[in-house]
């Protein structure tokens, strides 16, 4: 009778560990928080515990905030929206995915808007704040594809003004040229 107890307690006990390790990927001990100003495009963000802890704090200022604060305090306001918001287990994988709808300026990295000020006038930089803080959809994608194309036209010819950078000149790879889908393909290779 010992012995038959003793196995419906090890049977019992080992359902109750397979059920408890099935549970145990889906409980939520954190949740990854990430907040864009809608307004100027600076990040922010934190861990937060089920217990009410926070931790991990970042913040990273965009160009066009610095300006803001110290040009024009008097019309700077923040707009924070969540764009992340993911929970995580024990183990720190995702268990839930939630954030709320920020503008198009979330299509910005901040890099993008730092490059952006830096070259722009202060008047630009004034309007490009009054425009997101606007939220009007159409004129903040607007702005966002003008900023994105004048940044990324602006690096391209700091790279490759007359051809690609520090005097490399173009060679053609050795592969197969019979084949359709081996294309064009310039390697550049810094000879000096």
């Amino acid at each position: 009778m010992r012995v038959r107890v003793r196995r419906i307690f090890i049977v019992a006990g080992l359902v109750g560990l397979i059920a408890f390790a099935l549970v145990l990927p889906t409980i939520q001990v954190c949740r990854d928080w990430a907040f864009v100003d809608q307004n100027t495009g600076s990040r922010k963000g934190y861990r937060e515990w089920f217990f009410g802890l926070r931790t991990g704090s970042w913040y990273q200022e965009s160009a066009l905030e610095a300006f803001m604060r110290s040009k024009h305090p008097g019309e700077f306001q923040q707009e924070w929206v969540s764009y992340a918001g993911t929970g995580r287990n024990l183990f720190g994988g995702a268990t839930l995915y939630g954030h709320g709808r920020p503008s198009r300026i979330i299509m910005l990295k901040p890099e993008v808007i730092d490059d952006y000020c830096g070259q722009a006038s202060e008047t630009e930089n004034r309007r490009l704040y009054h425009v997101f803080a606007g939220g009007e959809p159409d004129k903040i994608q607007e702005l966002v594809n003008h900023v994105y194309e004048t940044v990324m036209s602006g690096r391209h010819q700091k790279t490759e003004p007359n051809g690609p950078a520090n005097g490399s000149k173009p060679i053609r790879s050795e592969t197969n040229r019979s084949s359709s889908s081996a294309g064009s393909r310039d390697l550049y290779v810094f000879r000096p």
